[in-house]
């Protein structure tokens, strides 16, 4: 541990080094200890409980995981939100086990009265974001209050926000819906990257200022997650009308029990054009019974231009077994020239209509403004930790 001087209360260094400020917290606790058991003024209690404060939040930055490093910790606490999360985190965590904490070290007997009274803490941008979001995934995930806050803090920078992923996905039923390597989780982390770094606008504001702003920014992460998890299941949940992929003919399928009348009847009716598709001698194949004056009436009324489509000298090819003299029909016929074949207009293509891709939205990263505040000082505003 090293007495510092200056704008910086309290610095937990990435080498184990323990840095606190002599006047603010050093001197307020050889006073304590000089004068234990006394009764002392709200403003000195104050003084003392803001020390041992500083000193709790600062010792917490140094708990981790086994196995954890100090390059994965350093790494992940440059990374947007990052910061903003774990001094969010250490510092409602102290704030929460401070008075067990003075307990434990018997400070509730050296400084009668100092657990009965309050003082305000620090980080007032970060610290009520982090405990909206952390209480709405206790809840969603059956987890005790402070639980989460608790499992948070004994994790490094390089664990707490994969954790806070985890949870939100994991509360949600698309683990049941999409495949491991979608790439939800990649967006959840984003969304609360960039709501929790966006937390800076508003760290040097005045502490109501900053905890309103706080508290809103939370309640906007919430909902751009619940809307990013929303789409997502939607897209494996969604099923289009059956009757949209289905063709019209399989409703004959479906209704074996209709007679020919029936089946005749719907078939004008789902498909008015079926006529202009079918040629006509199909009826032959539908009514072998039919006799030869219905065909040939059937052929004049549905082709009128049968005749105009077959040239005439076709009479001679169909009909080789005939006599080579013609007929008065043939040789009134003989000198008639062929009609001339009609152009059948080709149906013109039409483009599918282009469908509208939306791209999810995401909120940018604020700006951090700089303008110091002189009273109070964050504990880590200028470090690494």
């Amino acid at each position: 541990m090293i007495e510092s001087t200056g704008a910086i209360l309290g610095l937990a260094h990435w080498d184990g080094t323990l840095y606190l400020d002599r006047e603010a917290i050093i001197d307020p606790l050889h006073h304590l200890y000089a004068h234990a058991g006394e009764t002392h003024s709200a403003a000195t209690l104050i003084s003392y409980r803001e020390s041992l404060a500083t000193l709790l939040h600062e010792q917490a930055h140094f708990l981790g995981p086994t196995n954890a490093t100090q390059e994965a910790a350093r790494d992940a606490f440059i990374k947007p939100g990052s910061r903003q999360l774990e001094e969010g985190i250490t510092e409602a965590w102290a704030q929460d086990h401070l008075d067990a904490y003075l307990h434990h070290l018997g400070i509730d007997k050296a400084a009668p009265g100092i657990t009965s009274i309050q003082a305000p803490g620090y980080y007032a941008a970060f610290v009520p974001a982090v405990r909206t979001l952390t209480t709405d995934l206790e809840s969603r995930n059956n987890l005790a209050p402070g639980e989460l806050l608790a499992l948070l803090n004994r994790q490094t920078a390089a664990g707490q926000l994969p954790t806070l992923v985890a949870l939100t996905y994991n509360s949600t039923r698309l683990p049941d819906l999409e495949p491991p390597n979608a790439p939800t989780r990649d967006r959840l982390e984003s969304i609360l990257r960039s709501g929790l770094a966006h937390l800076d606008n508003f760290e040097f504001a005045p502490p109501e200022t900053a905890t309103a702003n706080s508290l809103t920014t939370a309640h906007q992460l919430l909902d751009h997650l619940h809307h990013e998890i929303q789409s997502a299941e939607s897209a494996y949940t969604f099923r289009p009308h059956l009757t949209a992929i289905r063709p019209t003919e399989s409703r004959h399928a479906l209704l074996p029990h209709l007679d020919e009348a029936q089946r005749s009847e719907s078939r004008h009716t789902l498909h008015p054009h079926l006529d202009e598709v079918r040629p006509t001698e199909s009826t032959h194949t539908l009514n072998p019974h039919r006799d030869e004056a219905q065909r040939s009436e059937s052929r004049q009324t549905l082709r009128p231009h049968l005749d105009e489509l077959r040239p005439a000298e076709s009479t001679y090819t169909l009909r080789p077994h005939e006599h080579a003299t013609p007929s008065p029909t043939h040789t009134a016929l003989a000198g008639v020239a062929p009609p001339s074949r009609r152009p059948t207009p080709q149906p013109q293509p039409t483009s599918p209509t282009p469908r509208a891709l939306v791209s999810p939205h995401h909120p940018s990263t604020g700006t951090r403004p700089q303008p110091p505040r002189p009273n109070p000082q964050p504990r880590d505003l200028h470090q690494t930790r």
